[in-house]
């Protein structure tokens, strides 16, 4: 038994998008700003106070400046939930553990 928030508020579906006009490249600018990132955190720890107190970040920090960025918003975010558990995975290691351990999850 998981809770699962993803945030949809910002981001690459809602940033700039481009293709050239021959076809050949195309773009998507991700964007977050740390408030958007503080306001589905909270809920996020909310939840993991009324389940089993643990949260995992999943993201791409090793290859994404926005997911360092929720790490680094996250962490500080963490100091006003001393009793939850926080972790940090990257997705791709995330994925695998929610087969071979779900229990290890929770929010």
């Amino acid at each position: 038994d998981m809770v699962i928030y993803r945030e949809l508020i910002s981001g690459i579906y809602f940033g700039e998008k481009g293709t050239s006009e021959d076809g050949q490249s195309a773009y998507d600018i991700c964007s977050y700003n740390k408030s958007e990132i503080i306001q589905i955190a909270h809920l996020a720890f909310q939840a993991a106070q009324k389940r089993r107190n643990k949260i995992t970040v999943i993201d791409k920090a090793n290859v994404l400046e926005t997911s360092r960025l929720w790490r680094k918003t996250c962490q500080e975010i963490a100091a006003e939930y001393p009793d939850v558990t926080i972790e940090f995975l990257f997705i791709d290691n995330a994925a695998m553990q929610m087969i071979l351990d779900p229990r290890r999850f929770d929010v």
